[in-house]
């Protein structure tokens, strides 16, 4: 049978779906990341992060700045009327936890289709979406000018990878690495414990879950610049857990870069 009419008859049978939307649609109408026209709008420009908790900085999206002109603190993670989450202000932190992340880069901020992009990888198994994410977080990264040679990703439980069948966080990983061209470590970052989802917990609770869940591999992170990949970053407390596991065993600095950023009051 011609390639041509047998992708035809199974797009019949089987129409091409919008990674995001799910919707199905003409083949013709999806782009290269597998989004539909609508969800290809919907991502929206980049915009101004703070460069220490990758907050959006301002109402409206607006172009990406050099990280000579971002913000390195923001009203919301610094200052007396700062958001109270994991990633404490100095002014509030112990020296350990100062140390522990030298800052946060996000793509987007968690809502829309950035969300359905994430709620399609994370619990519907349509890996594909792990694409489009890791592209925008690798191009916020290179925008950020984030020192790395080391990308690591937050791992699941054992119980957790079984369920799901795959590492969402070690998929995005993956990606991010290839586009920048920086070597990836699998095993440099383990977790010994199973928690809790953060999303069915209190503030104080998701702050102390993390605590000692993660432990790093001194052999694979000692004198390395870590950037530590996740697929969204809510209170901080489960990416500063695994920031101080990779200080402990040596890493230089630790960057954690996520494909979304929850915000108070967006998305």
């Amino acid at each position: 049978m011609d390639g041509g009419l047998l992708t035809a008859l199974l797009d019949l049978c089987f129409p091409p779906r919008c990674v995001a939307c799910a919707l199905g649609v003409e083949r013709v109408y999806l782009d290269a990341l597998g989004l539909c026209p609508g969800c290809r709008r919907g991502l929206g420009g980049p915009v101004e992060r703070c460069l220490a908790c990758a907050r959006q900085v301002g109402p409206e999206p607006v172009r990406r700045l050099g990280r000579a002109e971002a913000r390195q603190t923001c009203e919301r993670c610094a200052g007396p009327h700062a958001e109270e989450d994991a990633l404490a202000t100095p002014r509030h932190a112990s020296a350990p936890s100062r140390r522990a992340i030298r800052g946060v880069v996000a793509a987007w901020t968690y809502g829309g289709v950035p969300r359905d992009l994430v709620v399609a990888l994370k619990f519907h198994a349509r890996t594909a979406a792990a694409r489009p994410l890791a592209l925008a977080l690798a191009e916020a990264l290179r925008h950020a000018e984030v020192p790395g040679d080391l990308v690591v990703h937050v791992p699941l439980s054992a119980l957790r990878r079984r369920q799901r069948g795959y590492d969402q966080a070690g998929l995005l990983a993956r990606h991010v690495a290839r586009t920048l061209g920086v070597e990836r470590s699998r095993r440099a970052l383990r977790r010994r414990r199973h928690t809790a989802p953060q999303s069915g917990l209190s503030r104080s609770a998701r702050r102390r879950a993390p605590r000692g869940a993660f432990v790093a591999r001194p052999s694979r992170v000692a004198g390395r610049c870590v950037i530590l990949i996740d697929d969204v970053l809510t209170s901080g407390a489960t990416a500063k857990a695994c920031a101080l596991a990779l200080r402990r065993a040596g890493a230089l600095s630790v960057t954690v870069a996520v494909a979304c950023r929850a915000e108070r009051g967006r998305g």
